[in-house]
């Protein structure tokens, strides 16, 4: 395997696995539940959560959950950890159909992220109703409180 971004193997990629995964766009979840020969259904209960943006009316999105939370909810206020499909070798489990910000990472870090991350929020806008189906009820964006930091920076030494 070779050392660039369409590997995953780099560690740039490797850092965004450990500390934030990436969303999906509205499609790729079934794509994933596909690979895995499981329904879409199992694979949210089992290895997916919900997250959101912050904007006028929060709009939320699915994305693989992270190892620190109770996959089928919705993410922690500070949602970063690693990404459950983040393996022990150091690489994604569901590499070929790996989430669009994955696939979109930006090795620089720099500019650009942010407006992705917006991007993606806005495809899922008009599919709020199948993240509903999903978690079975409303979702909910939790507010961040000084425990969150507290649990974030246990999470993270718990991770390393």
């Amino acid at each position: 395997m070779n050392n660039t971004k369409d590997s995953c193997s780099c560690d740039v990629c490797k850092s965004f696995c450990k500390n934030r995964v990436g969303w999906f766009l509205p499609g790729e979840p079934e794509k994933v539940a596909e690979f895995l020969e499981i329904t879409l259904k199992e694979l949210f209960n089992k290895k997916l959560g919900v997250d959101w943006w912050v904007a006028d009316e929060n709009i939320f999105v699915i994305a693989p959950a992270i190892k620190s939370m109770s996959p089928g909810n919705e993410f922690p206020a500070n949602p970063s950890g690693c990404c459950i499909f983040f393996n022990k070798k150091g690489l994604c489990d569901i590499h070929p159909v790996k989430p669009f910000e994955c696939k979109k990472a930006f090795h620089n870090k720099s500019d650009g992220c942010n407006n992705i991350h917006k991007d993606i929020a806005k495809a899922w806008e008009n599919h709020q109703k199948q993240i509903i189906r999903l978690l079975e009820r409303e979702p909910i964006a939790k507010e961040f409180s000084i425990f969150d930091a507290f649990d974030c920076i246990l999470t993270q030494c718990k991770e390393l």
